[in-house]
């Protein structure tokens, strides 16, 4: 983590798909939700990409997702066509800087996705010198049937570079979320976080990459990274087949052994996952697994993540494929009740010691294919115990740790009961309980 940073510790993100976070998909109707966005302890809001979507209704150019959406709509704001543009189809350049305001009002700092690793076609007509090409002179496709960028081109760093600082010199933005980051060569993220920390520092850099890909991420470009193997592929599989709670420790295990320390996002959903699981979103199968989940991620060590919508336990169809209006959070749910739950878990992430400074300790426990147990300890020598039971059945299980914690202070809970070294806990249930320092 780079110095000066240290309230990335503290940090939560919420992150919002402009097509889906309300009907008209605008900053202006966006804005209006800040203060909903606020109330919930998030205190980054992160944008799905705003930059001009490529037009091109060629579906030779479309990625295999965009066709399988069956939404007909050649706009897939990750295809961009012009990287200095705010698409019209979410309003003004006013009206960004309008919600930026109101953010930094509401003490929400404001970050933006980088699509850097391809472009839509037109970009590629429109620059033939950033684009890779084959020996033939033909534009290199990607996987996604996109136009791949030649960073091996100083006049596209350049180019590239000078967008990072556009929107930080012209609209007070505060990070950059990079779509794809190890498509990108490290050296690059390095130099532009270098340059817009001369614009506004601290500055926050999130790559969507696991760090086992990249170990020097956090070196010098990167604060946080992604963990797809708990988002796409643990809590999933937990939720629809009963995948054993102890595959989270594991992929937790792999992740710090390739880089100890390293800080990741901790995320049931993003806009990705919503996007393909559509008809098995998490909330449909269980909110109440989902709020298990959640006190899971606000207290291992990370960045708690929030997709749009969780508020209200939303469970409809998001698409960023969309035409404008089409899909949006359900908001007839009351959200009061999932506000105070994440707010209150934001206030444990950020208040306890022993979760924002304490080390990590897996602690073995007699069913843990159902249960994750394990504990926080602070250097002052304050514990805190974690237990989520992500069955969906009452589980007895026995963990030596439990009698430490006999008389300590119960921060949240949910359908538990200890009983010496034996603990009851409820399917899906959970208990955070804190030992002070002796």
């Amino acid at each position: 983590m780079k110095k000066g940073l240290d309230e990335i510790k503290d940090a939560v993100i919420y992150q919002i798909n402009l097509r889906v976070f309300t009907k008209e998909g605008t900053f202006a109707a966006a804005e209006k939700f800040l203060p909903n966005v606020a109330a919930t302890g998030a205190d980054i809001v992160y944008l799905c990409t705003i930059a001009e979507s490529d037009e091109d209704k060629d579906p030779s150019s479309w990625s295999m997702r965009q066709k399988r959406s069956m939404t007909n709509n050649p706009r897939n704001p990750y295809r961009i066509s012009n990287y200095f543009v705010i698409d019209p189809e979410y309003g003004t350049e006013e009206e960004f800087r309008s919600f930026v305001k109101k953010a930094h009002s509401l003490d929400l700092k404001v970050m933006l996705d980088l699509v850097y690793g391809h472009s839509g076609p037109s970009f590629g007509k429109d620059h033939p010198s950033y684009v890779k090409r084959d020996e033939n002179g033909n534009i290199k496709i990607n996987n996604y049937n996109f136009c791949s960028l030649d960073f091996s081109s100083p006049e596209l760093r350049e180019y590239l570079w000078s967008n990072m600082e556009y929107f930080v010199k012209e609209f007070d933005i505060d990070g950059y979320r990079c779509d794809v980051g190890a498509s990108v060569p490290l050296d690059f993220w390095v130099e532009g976080r270098r340059r817009v920390e001369k614009i506004k520092k601290p500055f926050i850099m999130l790559d969507e990459c696991e760090i086992q890909s990249r170990k020097e991420d956090q070196d010098e470009a990167f604060d946080i990274n992604y963990c797809q193997w708990w988002t796409q592929h643990c809590f999933p599989a937990i939720f629809q087949s009963g995948m054993p709670a102890v595959s989270l420790q594991i992929a937790y295990e792999e992740a710090d052994n390739a880089r100890p320390g390293a800080v990741l996002i901790r995320a049931l959903e993003h806009h990705d996952t919503a996007n393909d699981m559509y008809e098995a979103r998490l909330e449909k199968i269980s909110s109440e697994k989902c709020e298990a989940c959640y006190v899971l991620c606000y207290t291992v060590p990370g960045v708690p993540f929030l997709y749009n919508g969780c508020e209200y336990s939303d469970t409809s169809r998001h698409s960023i494929f969309g035409k404008k209006g089409e899909f949006t959070i359900d908001r007839s749910k009351d959200p009061e009740k999932r506000t105070s739950f994440l707010a209150r878990l934001a206030k444990i992430h950020r208040e306890e010691d022993a979760i924002r400074n304490g080390k990590m300790i897996w602690v073995e426990n007699s069913r843990k294919e159902s249960i994750c147990t394990y504990m926080r300890c602070s250097p002052n020598g304050e514990k805190i115990f974690c237990a989520i039971n992500l069955d969906n059945e009452k589980v007895t299980a026995c963990c030596d740790f439990l009698p430490e914690f006999s008389s300590g202070k119960v921060l949240l809970e949910r359908g538990t009961h200890l009983n010496g070294k034996t603990l009851d806990i409820k399917e899906n249930g959970f208990l955070v309980i804190k030992k002070e320092a002796q």
